[in-house]
């Protein structure tokens, strides 16, 4: 792998055979488990604004506003936004959804709650982060809270970190490698996926790795408050040699 990977890799990774392959790899029982962990840490009433960010193909905006919540939900992916806006013209749900860049947006708030799934945050370097944090801050309303759910910061990236790595997909082959690079730190993947029939795609993708003490600083910066980190939907707090972490700030 000798060719430089930026953010830029990232706004087209979801596209092609990834959509679907992303899709298999979430057990929808992770999901359910996540929306009542979501109104219980945003503490969300029924008719509340929330701002989904890199919603992917809805299994949280589409969630939630089936719970009777507003959502506005963004993703860099045309095809997951498509697909999210024919969901829910067909259900009639409260749900507006925008194909953009979060990054670089501005948000039609004010909003009670924001959250940031799948590990989607670390697609952003550490100014593409403040960024969209002072943006996040001014659409938030004082106490509204803000989740992002991650798989790569430091404390978890250098425990777990491997060079390659082969998945089964249910039909899908998958082989990423992966290297750890410093200043700005971050793990460049090339990502491998092979169809039934033969078919092969290759993506490349940048995590960028933030300590939780990293994170706090940007969140801090922006007007949030670290609340709580935790590990699992049923809020046991995240330790060292965990594989996720749920970060939940609140805006002062």
């Amino acid at each position: 792998m000798s060719q430089a990977i930026s953010q830029s890799h990232n706004t087209s990774f979801f596209n092609g055979i990834y959509q679907e392959v992303w899709r298999r790899m979430i057990h929808p029982g992770l999901t359910e488990a996540e929306l009542p962990f979501l109104e219980d840490v945003c503490g969300l009433q029924p008719g509340q604004r929330v701002l989904d960010l890199m919603c992917g193909y809805g299994r949280h905006s589409l969630g939630l506003a089936r719970r009777g919540y507003q959502l506005t939900s963004i993703d860099s992916s045309e095809g997951y936004v498509a697909e999210v806006q024919a969901t829910a013209a067909a259900e009639a749900l409260p749900l507006t959804a925008l194909h953009g860049d979060v990054s670089t947006m501005t948000f039609d708030g004010p909003y009670d709650a924001a959250i940031c799934m799948g590990n989607s945050f670390t697609f952003f370097n550490a100014a593409s982060v403040r960024s969209l944090l002072q943006q996040l801050s001014v659409a938030l309303k004082p106490g509204g809270r803000f989740v992002i759910d991650t798989w790569m910061i430091a404390e978890i990236a250098f425990r777990h970190f491997q060079e390659r790595a082969w998945h089964q997909v249910d039909e899908f082959r998958y082989l990423i490698g992966s290297r750890y690079l410093m200043h700005p730190s971050r793990i460049e993947a090339e990502h491998l996926i092979i169809t039934p029939d033969g078919k092969v795609e290759t993506l490349l993708g940048v995590d960028y790795i933030f300590s939780i003490a990293e994170l706090e600083t940007f969140l801090a910066e922006a007007g949030f408050t670290l609340q709580d980190v935790f590990y699992t939907p049923r809020k046991r707090r995240f330790q060292l040699g965990d594989n996720r972490a749920y970060l939940v700030a609140v805006k002062s």
